[in-house]
């Protein structure tokens, strides 16, 4: 019998997307799988629908939006009270490959050292690539992907990255009762970094294996992943705040710094004075947690 993994989706006001991943999930080729959909308070009873289009799969309904890092946590648990050995957490905005799953956890199962993996994961319906993991300044905060817009064929290699990306992010239950859940503390940005770094920070390696594929539909949501670009009040606020988190969580006091004297900068540049208010109120909300 196979390791027994339990997948987890969120679904937020996106039910064309959620039904098209479960639909892709139906078809893949490893045996010993359960999914649980959380959805977060989407309107027009988008979960009921899902559950009578999908009646197999374990249903949460939350009353309110609790984020990606509340709903996932309460996938979380379920998984590890029906005694799975492995946790995939997958984006609703995705389609996977029949035998993604596989692959990925006879990588996992392989090696003691390995505590969670991902797959190559391509822009939908493309052979370029998304992403295979991330790396992160750990002076500015800014992270990008790994092989982004680059054709699939050059990454063919396992990599060992920063952090994996929680669009698809396969870990061990025995590493989750080591290091903990999502820290809730993030609601968004930054808790799939703040993950890989205390799965690595215990000894453990996290790794892309690109034989494994997905396909990730863009997220219309910009965020700390998307480079440099101009931000919304809601992410300056935000990123400013989970990146000082981050930051003081995981290095020393000068690297934060560093990370607020660039934020300042950045936020100056691309959303001018009127971006600076909503920079202090991340600042402050950071210092006070």
């Amino acid at each position: 019998m196979k390791p027994l993994v339990y997948i987890i989706l969120v679904n937020w006001n996106g039910i064309d997307d959620t039904v098209e991943c479960l639909d892709s999930l139906k078809k893949i080729t490893y045996p010993n799988y359960k999914v649980v959909l959380v959805d977060n308070g989407s309107k027009d009873n988008q979960a009921e629908k899902l559950k009578k289009i999908f009646p197999d799969v374990f249903l949460i309904k939350n009353k309110i939006n609790t984020g990606f890092v509340g709903a996932n946590n309460q996938g979380i648990k379920i998984a590890l009270k029906n005694k799975a050995k492995h946790v995939l957490l997958l984006n609703n905005d995705t389609v996977v490959k029949e035998n993604f799953l596989d692959i990925l956890v006879e990588e996992i199962e392989s090696s003691k050292n390995v505590g969670a993996i991902s797959p190559k994961i391509l822009y939908y319906k493309s052979n370029k690539i998304w992403s295979m993991g991330g790396k992160i300044s750990i002076l500015t905060g800014i992270s990008i992907m790994i092989g982004k817009g680059k054709n699939s064929v050059k990454y063919l290699k396992n990599i060992e990255p920063d952090f994996l990306t929680g669009c698809a992010f396969l870990i061990k239950s025995e590493i989750i009762k080591k290091v903990g859940l999502l820290d809730p503390i993030y609601f968004a940005y930054y808790e799939d970094v703040d993950w890989s770094y205390r799965i690595r920070k215990s000894g453990y390696k996290i790794l892309v294996n690109p034989d494994s594929i997905i396909w990730h539909k863009k997220s219309a949501s910009a965020g700390i992943k998307n480079s440099f670009r101009k931000e919304s009040n809601y992410q300056i606020s935000q990123i400013t705040r989970n990146g000082l988190i981050f930051f003081r969580k995981n290095f020393d006091i000068y690297h934060m710094i560093s990370f607020l004297l660039f934020r300042f900068i950045y936020t100056l540049v691309f959303s001018g004075l009127g971006g600076l208010r909503f920079f202090i109120n991340g600042l402050i909300d950071g210092f006070k947690k």
